[in-house]
């Protein structure tokens, strides 16, 4: 029973990474003019495919709910969590920090490296996980680096969070509160220094009511979901949120995040082959390695027209040229992840055991 939850919840991260790949394929060179040929539907859902980032966000909050519960009342507790936390992200962020510093500002010339041609703002926010904080450095250094900073944000808060909300009534709020703060801030931040480069639809406090899906998916799942247990002022509070984006849009990530948090739901319950199998498991094992080294992998398939055999003149040769561009990209960097899984993050993990062990030692 066991392998099967572990295997609905990797299944669900190999649903992202195959979503978040989806999305970046048109920037691996030569497949962008293909793009034109597709179907305006089609399009959409490609463009969608940065959604799958969401659904790491719920996936995360809920196991983070899973397995803080069991230790909650270790010694430390808190001080292990961000012990855990920082070495389950660091090892390979780091890693993708050295990489890309080489190869986008030094070429690869490592022994002629010109360490003025590094923006050191970006890199100071980037070993730090502050990134996110700065419109201007948000996406910048790492590609992809934005939902790494959201990540970690989030583990900062979460001993808090975790604290306050103890049950269904208390995290079926936090989504409502969190939903509304977000679309005021926005509303607050609109036209100002911070509205810049999509800022605003990628920092933490519009992503924060995503997270809060994956912690009322937990108590619906482990609880049982009984509209008693949800109060009187949250049912007002509710009414009141659907009253007030009568009038405002919802935002279209939240929206999108809500399909994810009913899919993690019924998934839990009934593990539909689809959604929830061996290969998609596998692929989100390593899907942490996975969403940075298809970056990596890129910046070398685009050293190269290796798809130029390909004349893109219909619809027919622009789908062929896309799956070709997609099914490679895949391959190549799935097999690099697999090595880096099992020589940088696992190791890392396994650091950062060694180290709360030492510390516990030294009682």
């Amino acid at each position: 029973m066991e392998n099967k939850k572990l295997e609905y919840i990797d299944s669900l991260r190999g649903i992202a990474i195959l979503l978040v790949i989806l999305v970046h394929i048109p920037f691996t060179k030569g497949v962008w003019p293909a793009m034109s040929y597709f179907p305006d539907c089609v399009a959409l859902f490609i463009g969608n495919g940065h959604l799958g980032v969401n659904l790491f966000f719920i996936v995360s909050a809920f196991t983070l709910m899973l397995s803080h519960q069991k230790r909650q009342y270790e010694d430390h507790a808190t001080r292990n969590f961000f012990i855990r936390r920082f070495f389950r992200i660091a090892p390979m962020y780091y890693l993708a920090i050295i990489y890309f510093t080489f190869s986008s500002y030094a070429g690869f010339d490592i022994a002629n490296i010109n360490w003025d041609n590094i923006p050191k703002k970006e890199l100071f926010t980037n070993i730090f996980f502050i990134n996110g904080f700065f419109p201007e450095y948000i996406h910048r250094y790492v590609p992809g680096g934005w939902s790494i900073t959201v990540e970690f944000t989030f583990y900062m808060l979460f001993p808090f969070l975790f604290s306050k909300i103890k049950n269904i009534n208390s995290a079926f709020r936090f989504v409502l509160i969190t939903l509304l703060f977000s679309s005021a801030m926005h509303f607050i931040l609109k036209g100002t220094y911070a509205d810049q480069g999509n800022f605003l639809e990628y920092y933490f406090i519009a992503q924060l009511p995503v997270f809060s899906l994956g912690m009322l998916a937990f108590f619906i799942i482990m609880g049982k979901l009984n509209i008693d247990d949800i109060k009187r002022p949250s049912i007002c509070l509710l009414a009141a949120t659907i009253f007030i984006y009568c009038y405002i849009p919802v935002p279209y990530d939240f929206v999108y995040s809500i399909v994810f948090f009913l899919l993690l739901v019924i998934l839990s319950q009934k593990a539909y082959r689809i959604f929830s199998n061996r290969i998609l498991a596998a692929i989100g094992k390593v899907s942490f390695s996975l969403y940075l080294m298809h970056f990596v992998m890129q910046t070398f398939f685009n050293r190269f027209d290796w798809l130029s055999w390909i004349k893109i003149d219909n619809t027919l040769t622009a789908c062929l040229y896309y799956i070709l561009a997609y099914i490679c990209l895949f391959i190549a960097s799935y097999a690099a992840s697999i090595l880096t899984h099992k020589f940088i993050e696992i190791p890392g993990q396994n650091l950062g055991r060694k180290l709360i062990k030492k510390l516990d030692q030294q009682k």
